[in-house]
Order: structure tokens, then C-alpha cells, then sequence
């Protein structure tokens, strides 16, 4: 009877235990380190500076587009010596001194304004992918770092469960070597210990993982992040 209380307390305080950390999960989200965590992801993932390039890319050829104005004018100059006259065979111009001419390409000067908006609507559409991927990046690194933590209090929860169960078990294996609880307890007692262990472990490479995966996107190791 005495072990069946003990099982049924140890049972509780497991779950007791889990609970608990699972209600703190929301008190251990940090806002500014995952500020940071974002802001790095946004300049480390290649993927968005792939975005970032086409946007950029798009807003220099609106640059190009523009010039198509000054290319569509020609100015030029010649020169005729003060001295030299009027009427010569070899240098036949009726002015003296500098001439100049500006000549206007009125076929690139009309379509102009047409590639110049055709290049802002590529450079629109590759700003808002931009906005769109930071959008999707930032959800994406928020997930991932709320996993981290789910994990994390997991594992905190598994540690402290196997804890308990080797202080118990040890407790028990005392009792049982001076005979005041059966064989059956005690290997119940080890049992319950050897599973602690095995959840534990896989907590721990659970939140490894969730780790991993996060440092992925920001392209640093969490503990180099202040």
C-alpha cells in the first residue's frame, strides 16, 4: 500500500512539475534578443540577400531607364578660327569662332517614359518579394526560436524528473537492502529511473536540434548573441 502512495506522489509531482514549465514558457520569450535574432537572420540568410540583390538590381535600372532622356539628345560643337574667312574652300563655314548643335532622338526620347515606368514596376514587384520574404523570414525565425524554448523547458523538466526518480530510486534500493520494501518496488523504482534517463536524452536532442535550426537562419551560434 505504502508503494502504491509512493508511486501515485511520485506520479503527481512528475506532472506538477511539467505543467508548470510549460505555463512559464511565455515568461522566458526574450523580445529584444529575438529582435536580434530576426535583424540577423534578415542580414545573414542568403536566400534574402538573393531578394535583397534583385531589389536592388531593379532600382539601378531605373537609374539606366532615366538616362534614356539624355541619351535621346546629341549636342555638339565645332570650331572656326577668328581669322580664318568667311568663304574658303578648305574651311567652309560662314561663322567664326565656336558653333554648337544639339540634335533631339524623337523615337528614344518617346518610348522613354514607357521604359521608365516598366523599370519602377519591376523595381515595385522586387521590393515588395523583399517585404514579403522579411515577413515570412521573421515569422520563420520566431517559430523556430519559440521551439527552441519549448524544448528547452522540456529539458529542464526532464532533468528535474530524473532527479527525483534517482533520489527515489536510491532511497528505495537503501530501504530494500535493510528489507523493509520488496524486490518488486525497487525494480519498479529503477524501471521508472531508466525511462526518466531515456526521456531525458531525447529532450536533450530534441532542443539540440531546435538549436540548430535556429542558428541556421541567424548564421551565429546562440551564445555569441548578446
Amino acid at each position: 500500500m505504502a508503494a502504491k502512495r509512493f508511486f501515485v506522489i511520485l506520479l503527481l509531482l512528475i506532472i506538477n512539475v511539467h505543467l508548470k514549465a510549460q505555463e512559464d514558457i511565455t515568461s522566458q520569450i526574450n523580445t529584444p534578443l529575438l529582435q536580434k535574432y530576426i535583424d540577423l537572420a534578415k542580414e545573414y540568410y542568403p536566400k534574402r540577400k538573393m531578394y535583397k540583390a534583385s531589389e536592388l538590381s531593379a532600382k539601378a535600372k531605373v537609374g539606366v531607364a532615366k538616362a534614356g532622356y539624355l541619351e535621346s539628345l546629341n549636342i555638339s560643337y565645332f570650331y572656326r578660327p577668328d581669322k580664318a574667312t568667311i568663304i574658303d574652300a578648305t574651311n567652309p563655314y560662314s561663322i567664326n569662332g565656336f558653333q554648337f548643335g544639339v540634335y533631339l532622338n524623337l523615337g528614344l526620347f518617346a518610348r522613354t517614359p514607357s521604359l521608365v515606368r516598366q523599370a519602377r514596376e519591376e523595381y515595385n514587384s522586387a521590393s515588395y518579394q523583399t517585404k514579403e520574404y522579411d515577413i515570412l523570414l521573421t515569422s520563420e525565425v520566431r517559430q523556430r526560436y519559440f521551439e527552441y524554448l519549448q524544448w528547452l523547458s522540456d529539458l529542464k523538466v526532464k532533468n528535474r524528473a530524473f532527479i527525483d526518480n534517482k533520489t527515489a530510486s536510491d532511497a528505495l534500493r537503501y530501504k530494500f537492502e535493510k528489507g523493509e520494501v520488496s524486490l518488486d518496488v525497487y525494480n519498479k523504482a529503477k524501471s521508472l529511473t531508466s525511462i526518466s534517463i531515456s526521456e531525458k536524452l531525447q529532450s536533450e536532442l530534441n532542443m539540440l536540434r531546435a538549436k540548430d535550426n535556429l542558428e541556421a537562419l541567424i548564421g551565429q551560434k546562440l551564445e555569441d548573441v548578446k
